[in-house]
Formats: C-alpha cells, sequence, structure tokens
C-alpha cells in the first residue's frame, strides 16, 4: 500500500493521505491524494505560501527536492551542499514514517483483507496523534 505521509518543520505529523495501490508511483499518488491543490488561505500579507519538500521521486511536481546527478558527471559541490541542506529537512518526515512504522501492524507485510487497511491505517494514526506530544 501507498500511503503519503507529511509533517511540520518540528517533525509532528500533520495529514496522511488515503492508502493507494502499492504499485502508484509516489508522484501520481501524491497527485491523486489532492495535498498539492490545497490552497494555502489566511496567510498574512507578504507571507508566501508554504512549500513542500520531497525526496527524487517528486521531482517535477513543484516540491523542493534534492538535485539528480547528471548522466556521466560529478554533482556538482554546490548541488552537493544544497542535497545536504534538504535532506537535512527531509529527516524529520523519514523520523514520523519510522514511527508509524513501528506500530507491528503497518511495519510487516498487511496480511488482512485489503479493504480493511484503511480503517487499520485510520485507527493507528488516531492513536499517534492522541498521544504525541
Amino acid at each position: 500500500m501507498n500511503v503519503q505521509v507529511t509533517c511540520t518543520l518540528s517533525g509532528r505529523l500533520a495529514w496522511v493521505s488515503d492508502p493507494q495501490d502499492g504499485c502508484t508511483h509516489d508522484a501520481k499518488a501524491l497527485r491523486r491524494s489532492g495535498l498539492l491543490d490545497v490552497p494555502a488561505t489566511d496567510l498574512p500579507d507578504g507571507v508566501s505560501p508554504p512549500r513542500h519538500i520531497g525526496d527524487k521521486g517528486y521531482i517535477g511536481l513543484g516540491m523542493i527536492t534534492p538535485k539528480r546527478k547528471p548522466p556521466n558527471l560529478p554533482l556538482h559541490p554546490d548541488d552537493r551542499t544544497y542535497n545536504k541542506t534538504v535532506n537535512q529537512v527531509r529527516n524529520k518526515i523519514e523520523q514520523v514514517i519510522a514511527n508509524i512504522k513501528t506500530w507491528r501492524v503497518l511495519h510487516t507485510g498487511y496480511r488482512r483483507p485489503l479493504d480493511t487497511f484503511p480503517k487499520t491505517i485510520t485507527a493507528t494514526l488516531g492513536i499517534i496523534f492522541t498521544y504525541t506530544p
């Protein structure tokens, strides 16, 4: 199953998409989720809308992503520094995803009927939202 997850810059779980078929590419799953279509409303004057950060699977969606290495060339040192900075921020979401996966029912291959997966992840996320400070 493919589930898209977002968090705040402080590492707090913020949003989880509905589950999609596991063979769905991350970029396609994110487009289907509608997250990128949510308008930034009620922002103070002069504040730019929030930008999303993702891994290289989301290149081309207008998100902040690491730079790809050019074919047959090394990555430019400036791009290497940029990637390090992006990945330091991305580490927060990776920690959030790892926390979700610590729940045994989501950590292993899902062995229950697939139509029960949305209820299972909803229950798990309810517990996480309730007990995460």
